[in-house]
């Protein structure tokens, strides 16, 4: 069994059986479905594992190799094969460099799935600081929650503004509200702590992903792409300067970002793709 801290066990179908990789940052109360509401429709014959991102801070500046690096290592020291990669949202971008690392090391190219795949740039990391601060609504006065917002779209707005500075300007920002607001809903100080330090290591998770090309890997993923307009292949595909994302095959379905993975329909197409043992050479 991979190492908890690096790698999460969604499926175990035992120490012979290929492995799926799933690339996402999952946390307790996000609106977003994940792989764990995923896994029961495919049927695997496959065990699932899931990226478990390294707790760091935005300024800490760790490369995007120190992610892939680590997750890698568990892969190579399992010595089984992986059948396919996928990815959520930003996380479809390691999803594509993990895929690109692994055909490497393997007789025969993993598949790619990628869900509303993100490439990471500032507006990205200012949409998924949204989404944090919309998840935290019942719990930030109304006065909180616009200085955040408002502190976020200035630094969006800075010309020449890089991810990692925009991350690490807006975690320094988020942590004494974010920490204060835990603390008066009765959280515990260590608690509070923990989830304030969950919101720094997904901002620089978000850092990392911003420093690969992950469309090397995309070039040959199946897409699936959710009804939402500001999400995956619909946002890139209206944004200027955005270069067009060239993929092997798209299933489009009418639903929400946050129910992709928990959509029936969605899970019965990938099941269908994975299904199907990868071929050719790596």
């Amino acid at each position: 069994m991979p190492n908890p801290a690096v790698w999460n066990v969604v499926f175990d179908a035992g120490s012979d059986a290929d492995i799926v990789l799933a690339a996402d940052f999952p946390v307790t109360g996000r609106n977003e479905g994940g792989f764990a509401e995923l896994a029961p429709g495919l049927n695997p014959d496959f065990s699932l594992w899931q990226t478990v991102a390294p707790v760091r801070a935005p300024e800490t500046g760790a490369s995007p190799d120190e992610y892939l690096e680590g997750w890698l290592s568990e892969i190579e020291a399992s010595g089984r094969t992986v059948r396919a990669v996928m990815g959520y949202c930003a996380g479809s971008v390691f999803a594509g460099a993990l895929a690109e690392k692994v055909a490497e090391r393997q007789a025969a190219a993993p598949a790619v799935i990628v869900f509303d795949p993100e490439l990471v740039d500032v507006p990205t990391a200012h949409l998924q600081f949204g989404r944090v601060v919309g998840n935290m609504t019942t719990i930030l006065t109304e006065e909180e929650i616009a200085n955040l917002s408002g502190t976020a779209e200035l630094l969006a707005a800075k010309p020449g503004i890089e991810p990692a500075e925009f991350a690490a300007e807006l975690y320094s920002v988020f942590t004494p509200i974010g920490r204060g607001a835990l603390l008066r809903a009765g959280l515990a100080e260590d608690y509070a702590d923990e989830l304030v330090a969950m919101v720094g290591s997904f901002m620089a998770y978000l850092c990392a992903a911003s420093g690969l090309d992950p469309r090397p890997g995309w070039a040959r993923a199946t897409v699936v792409t959710s009804g939402s307009e500001r999400s995956g292949l619909n946002r890139m595909r209206t944004t200027p300067g955005v270069a067009p994302i060239v993929i092997a095959d798209e299933h489009r379905f009418e639903v929400e970002h946050r129910d992709l993975l928990r959509t029936p329909a969605v899970a019965e197409i990938v099941a269908g793709l994975l299904a199907a043992r990868p071929e050719g050479g790596a």
